[in-house]
């Protein structure tokens, strides 16, 4: 075993879906930063184990196929834990990660913005000694929101994707059986009201809702047209810093359109910047 190898960061995945897959392989190929997955959860069992099967032909050992999240926490080595599954699974595990004193990388933001659910989370990462990493998603400008959320006074983003990519939300469902044929839009309203609307398609609300002024306050519009280049998300903001305008084309991921390729590279990117030692850009 290398030196490489043996100061890797370990980690465990939850969810092996196309994004956890698509995260897993760029680890392998070290992508991630001296990184190694050590073990793999998911509810359904054949993605799970066809996933570990792919890995374990370039790994020794192969990742443990863990039967439950407490299985996962609990395998020897174990830092961080990287959530690609859902808003719901975050529910569900996030405090025994923390609790356990496990990192945890957050790709389902939206599970935050529950500010009674944030308490719980922000109480076990401290009381443990453990981090809670969100990457920016499929959005830029992230850092800039952050740096200046104590003078913005309004942040308004809008998304806009193709029908398809919005099917099976529940904020769709009046939606799911009309021909629309030109933008259309589907929901107005707050952050916090969209994530519950839209679990899988506007993390990018959450985080830069959390970034900057906060869920209730900031404003989302989602649009749905079938001419739409791809994911479409446009951002403003307003304060005394200045006027802060971001436009984002992203290429839907070929196997799941509701998200953006860029929301796999930007978690890379931040297992890179946890598990590389030296300089780090941005705030």
């Amino acid at each position: 075993m290398s030196e490489r190898e043996k100061n890797s960061l370990k980690v465990g995945l939850i969810g092996c879906g196309s994004m956890g897959s698509e995260l897993a392989r760029a680890v392998q190929r070290g992508e991630g930063g001296p990184t190694k997955i050590i073990g793999l959860f998911d509810e359904y069992a054949p993605g799970r184990n066809a996933l570990a099967e792919e890995l374990g032909r370039n790994q020794e050992p192969a990742p443990v196929e863990a039967d439950t999240v407490a299985e996962l926490i609990g395998l020897t080595g174990m830092q961080l834990i990287v959530e690609c599954a859902s808003q719901a699974a975050v529910t569900a595990h996030a405090e025994a990660v923390l609790t356990a004193g496990k990192s945890m990388l957050v790709m389902s933001s939206g599970a935050l913005v529950s500010a009674d659910f944030m308490r719980k989370v922000m109480s076990a990462a401290e009381a443990s000694g453990a981090s809670i990493y969100v990457p920016s998603g499929a959005v830029g400008g992230i850092d800039a929101l952050r740096a200046s959320k104590a003078l913005l006074e309004e942040v308004t983003i809008v998304s806009t994707k193709k029908p398809i990519a919005l099917s099976g939300a529940p904020g769709f469902a009046k939606w799911e059986n009309v021909d629309i044929t030109e933008p259309t839009v589907i929901f107005e309203g707050s952050a916090a009201e969209a994530v519950g609307l839209f679990p899988a398609n506007v993390n990018v609300a959450a985080t830069v809702s959390m970034a900057g002024i906060g869920p209730d306050a900031t404003d989302v519009k989602i649009v749905a047209d079938p001419d739409s280049p791809g994911n479409v998300h446009e951002i403003h903001a307003v304060g005394r810093a200045g006027k802060f305008s971001f436009r984002f084309e992203n290429i839907p991921h070929e196997t799941n359109p509701k998200t953006s390729f860029l929301a796999v590279l930007a978690a890379i990117e931040t297992l890179r910047s946890i598990s590389e030692p030296g300089i780090r850009i941005g705030t």
